[in-house]
């Protein structure tokens, strides 16, 4: 089944999916610097995962807790994408995302992105 055959049978577009996909990364990312967490440092997304709020630069308790949820809608969507459409077509929509959200980001967050891994 090729890419527009499995569209017919889903109700989100690619373009749609890369919407919703780039509004959750850039809350990601505006959560993470308000609580000024470096996201791609090793083990920091495991650490907020598991509910470490000791890897906050600064203490915004609120704030760490919506970063905490909205990682987890993160990787549910990238599951859900690969369930859809395969994990090659799921894979080129991640891309696309981050390829769009990198320059959007703006330099002051370079340290987000610095470590070879995308969100």
């Amino acid at each position: 089944m090729n890419m527009s055959e499995k569209l017919s049978a889903q109700r989100h577009t690619p373009d749609e999916l890369s919407q919703e996909l780039e509004a959750l990364d850039m809350e990601i990312v505006r959560h993470a610097v308000i609580c000024q967490v470096r996201l791609f440092d090793p083990g920091i997304i495991n650490q907020i995962m598991d509910n470490n709020e000791h890897v906050c630069g600064e203490a915004h308790p609120t704030a760490f807790q919506s970063l905490r949820g909205l990682l987890y809608l993160h990787f549910d969507m990238h599951r859900q994408l690969a369930e859809t459409y395969g994990p090659t077509d799921a894979e080129m929509i991640i891309q696309r995302v981050h390829a769009h959200l990198k320059p959007r980001i703006g330099e002051q967050l370079h340290s987000l992105f610095d470590r070879g891994s995308i969100l």
